[in-house]
């Protein structure tokens, strides 16, 4: 059974602190928008409430995807709403990157251990200064050796591959002026756009058969509370589809809502599966 229809469509005022001191450069790559750039990453979240989904290892702990790094992969809406704003410029690799010469990986790899090394001496001698000016402190920079384990070069290996990798598909670019959006895909937007006016924060919500997983705050404190699946108003929607994404929504203790798109603007229902009585 499902009950509590609602609808809304009140005017909602346009945030004001959206902006940014300069453009933000995203790649496109196939049908993927990538950011590399952490300090990018980290506008998008701050000033625009854009979440993303991380898609890189880590380069100290690769075995795992619960902590992931850049890039930062965009969905096509996030692009468009971003470009609204004037906040991204979209480029385009003018080819795949190859594979490059043994040669120069290995000169790579020694220039990742030569890095390293010298961080770790830097470190050593800012940590025996502090020391030096401060002779009760613990002489933590005893503890530190300027040699890498070359035995165990996991890490370069990483760093060497995510430096290797952001620098080929970053590279050789074309700029895309205008985004191609399917019908629905307009659609979506709308409704991402309306939510973003109205303070929600939202990630992909394919995961749980909707559209978006909508959140109160950064998704880092808050659970999503909705998730909306978007529909246009020419459109039939099957009853199947309806029980089948508030069952799913309820399960997971999330509110299902349709977000119905038409001439007069977002219209969005509610929906909440009660059981059979």
């Amino acid at each position: 059974m499902i009950i509590g229809f609602g609808c809304s469509t009140s005017p909602v005022p346009v945030l004001n602190n959206q902006t940014t001191s300069h453009v933000i450069t995203v790649y496109q790559v196939c049908k993927s928008y990538l950011v590399w750039n952490p300090k990018n990453v980290e506008d998008l979240r701050e000033n625009f409430g854009i979440i993303g989904s991380l898609m890189g290892t880590l380069p100290r702990k690769p075995r795992q995807n619960k902590a992931l790094g850049t890039p930062l992969m965009l969905m096509a809406v996030e692009v468009a709403y971003l470009k609204e704003l004037g906040a991204v410029r979209v480029v385009q690799i003018a080819g795949l990157p190859r594979s490059i010469p043994e040669s120069t990986f290995r000169e790579q790899l020694l220039g990742s251990y030569s890095d390293q090394n010298q961080y770790l001496l830097k470190t050593i001698y800012e940590k025996s200064q502090e020391f030096v000016r401060n002779p009760a402190a613990e002489p933590e920079h005893l503890q530190l050796k300027g040699d890498i384990d070359v035995e165990n070069p996991a890490y370069h290996l990483q760093r060497l591959f995510h430096k290797e990798t952001s620098e080929n598909w970053t590279k050789n670019t074309t700029a895309i002026h205008e985004l191609s959006l399917s019908d629905f895909e307009e659609a979506r937007l709308a409704v991402f756009r309306d939510l973003r006016r109205r303070k929600y924060l939202m990630t992909s919500g394919s995961r749980y058969g909707g559209d978006f997983l909508v959140y109160p705050g950064d998704p880092l404190v808050y659970h999503a509370y909705f998730v909306v699946k978007v529909h246009r108003s020419r459109d039939r929607i099957k009853s199947r589809d309806l029980v089948s994404l508030t069952r799913l929504a309820s399960s997971v203790k999330k509110v299902a809502v349709i977000a119905c798109v038409g001439d007069s603007g977002v219209r969005y229902s509610s929906l909440q599966w009660s059981g059979l009585k």
